[in-house]
C-alpha cells in the first residue's frame, strides 16, 4: 500500500484543499525513501504552493486509508496538523488553492472527504 502525508491546515473554519485534475485533496503528497514525514510536507508545500511555508507546530491527528482519485488504488494518508504563512499560489500540476468550509459543490477524493468527515465529528470544523 502506498502512503501519503497530508496537511490539515484551518483558518477561519475553512479547510486549505488543492485542486488536482477535478479533484479537491489536502496539499502534501509521497514521501522519497529518506524523507521523515515533516520533511515530506515541507517539500510537498514548496513544490505545490511556493509561496506557502509551513511554520510549525505540526500535530500529528490520524490515518485514513481510502481509494485514489486518480489511479484507483488504495493509500494510507497520514495527517498532520499544521500552521503555514505566506500567499496562496499554485504550482506543479496543482490547478487551484483555496480556503473551504462549503463542500457540496465541489468534487472531493474519497480519503479527503474521510478526513473532512472526521475533522467535523471532532469539531475542528
Amino acid at each position: 500500500m502506498r502512503k501519503a502525508i497530508s496537511l490539515i491546515a484551518i483558518k477561519d473554519e475553512k479547510i486549505l484543499l488543492v485542486r488536482k485534475k477535478e479533484t479537491w485533496i489536502l496539499p502534501g503528497g509521497k514521501p522519497d525513501s529518506e524523507e521523515n514525514d515533516i520533511e515530506c510536507l515541507s517539500r510537498e508545500l514548496s513544490e505545490e504552493l511556493p509561496e506557502l511555508s509551513a511554520v510549525g507546530d505540526f500535530k500529528l491527528y490520524k490515518s485514513f486509508i481510502g481509494q485514489t482519485p486518480h489511479k484507483g488504488d488504495v493509500i494510507e494518508v497520514i495527517t498532520y496538523f499544521g500552521k503555514i504563512q505566506g500567499e496562496i499560489k499554485t504550482a506543479m500540476e496543482i490547478s487551484e488553492a483555496l480556503w473551504i468550509n462549503n463542500f457540496d459543490n465541489i468534487k472531493l477524493s474519497d480519503i479527503t472527504a474521510k478526513i473532512i468527515n472526521s475533522l467535523y465529528e471532532d469539531k475542528y470544523l
